[in-house]
Order: C-alpha cells, then sequence, then structure tokens
C-alpha cells in the first residue's frame, strides 16, 4: 500500500468517526448506535487497507 492510500483510509477514518461522534454528541443517534458505528468504520477501513495489500503483492 503507498503513501497516498494510507492517508486517504485514514481520512476517511477520522472523518466518519469524527462524524459519527457529533451525531452522538447532538443527541441524534443512541450510545448503542455509535457504538455499532464504531465497529463498522473499524472494520470498513481494516478491509480497505488489507484489500489494498493484496492489490499491491499482485
Amino acid at each position: 500500500m503507498d503513501n497516498q492510500q494510507k492517508r486517504n483510509i485514514m481520512a476517511e477514518e477520522i472523518w466518519l468517526n469524527y462524524f459519527n461522534t457529533y451525531l452522538y454528541e447532538h443527541k441524534l443517534i443512541t450510545e448503542e448506535q455509535r457504538n455499532k458505528m464504531r465497529n463498522e468504520i473499524t472494520f470498513r477501513c481494516n478491509r480497505k487497507r488489507k484489500q489494498a495489500d493484496r492489490d499491491r503483492e499482485r
């Protein structure tokens, strides 16, 4: 995975976590929904990292 891909995935992860926190702090989602989304964001970004590594190995 090159540096640009790493930066893009990290930026996406930071933005999604920020927005998720914003929604929770403004009481637009519940704590349960916030926690579920945290996990989904982590899984999504980790999956993208693994896929980028696999693509690079080819």
